[in-house]
């Protein structure tokens, strides 16, 4: 299991969430189902989760150039761009 953080970029808005997970793609599932589930952006929040969902797995996440253990996903919902960026993590000491 690995730690990452994930990034949302949406309608002005940044959301950070981390989770251990077995690869980025897990993460993402995982996120998705929290925004899903708890509603994190109010009503786009399913569009949101299933359309970064689709983009994660149907057009496999998209390394992110000249960075190693980054990734991003998109979709366009509810009238705006959200870009997810899943960045492996390093946990430290709190």
């Amino acid at each position: 299991m690995s730690l990452f953080t994930l990034v949302l970029d949406y309608h002005g808005g940044t959301y950070l969430s981390q989770f251990d997970a077995a690869s980025p793609v897990e993460a993402v599932g995982a996120w998705c189902r929290e925004l899903h589930d708890n509603q994190l952006l109010g009503e786009p929040s399913s569009l949101v989760a299933e359309g970064i969902m689709a983009d994660a797995v149907e057009n496999s996440l998209v390394g992110i150039d000249g960075l190693c253990g980054a990734w991003c996903a998109a979709t366009a919902a509810a009238g705006g761009l959200a870009l997810l960026n899943v960045i492996q993590t390093e946990p430290t000491a709190h």
